[in-house]
């Protein structure tokens, strides 16, 4: 490949062929052409260069991308698994918990019900108590006389025997009577009325006065 040192410096035998202003002038412009390319060559060796370094780059961030990813997902198994655990653990946890209170919730139930019912039992016992007695306290009540009946009764009395109204007569003060002296009786009249009395009585075993004996008991 010739350089630009070795176009400048080239040179050509003389003849009858081309002009000698014409080679030069194409030689200039290919030494022109070829300082463009090689500028160009330069740039685009030095951009091959930087696009090499970020590739280089871009690599090296791939990897540690693709390690934090792998170590990210490792986490997130990690972490949902032990989420999972987490979750079932707390599941298990709440449907027990569910369970006891289920089971207390219907025991309480249970209990509401016997209660309730007990409650229903004894109002209808009573029912039947209240029953007995409204009737019992019904018959009473129409054993009783109605004054249909008193009137009725009254009329037969009436028929039965009659009787006449009697007159009221005004009431008149007592009039204080004077002492009268009476004459002293004998204890023996006394005695003996006592004794007539107590003889035609169920008191005719006892013995009062002369006749009763204390010795004699």
């Amino acid at each position: 490949m010739l350089t630009i040192d070795e176009i400048k410096n080239v040179t050509f035998r003389k003849g009858r062929g081309y002009r000698d202003e014409d080679v030069d002038a194409f030689i200039d412009e290919v030494i022109v052409s070829f300082e463009q390319l090689k500028k160009e060559k330069s740039d685009l060796v030095r951009k091959m260069d930087i696009l090499a370094t970020r590739v280089e780059q871009y690599r090296a961030d791939e990897e540690t991308v693709r390690n934090a990813l792998l170590s990210s997902q490792r986490v997130a198994d990690t972490t949902v698994k032990e989420a999972n655990a987490q979750a079932a653990t707390i599941i298990a946890e709440a449907e027990a918990k569910a369970q006891k209170m289920l089971l207390e919730a219907n025991e309480v139930t249970a209990k509401q019900k016997e209660v309730y019912l007990k409650l229903k039992s004894d109002a209808s016992q009573l029912r039947k108590e209240l029953a007995a007695l409204y009737n019992s306290h019904l018959k009473t009540i129409e054993d009783l006389p109605t004054d249909a009946v008193v009137a009725v009764e009254k009329q037969k009395l009436d028929k039965q025997y009659p009787t006449k109204p009697v007159e009221t007569q005004p009431v008149q003060e007592p009039v204080k009577d004077t002492p009268v002296e009476t004459e002293p009786v004998a204890e023996e009249v006394i005695s003996q009325n006592v004794e007539h009395v107590v003889e035609d009585t169920k008191f005719a075993d006892l013995k009062f006065g002369d006749n009763y004996d204390v010795d004699a008991e």
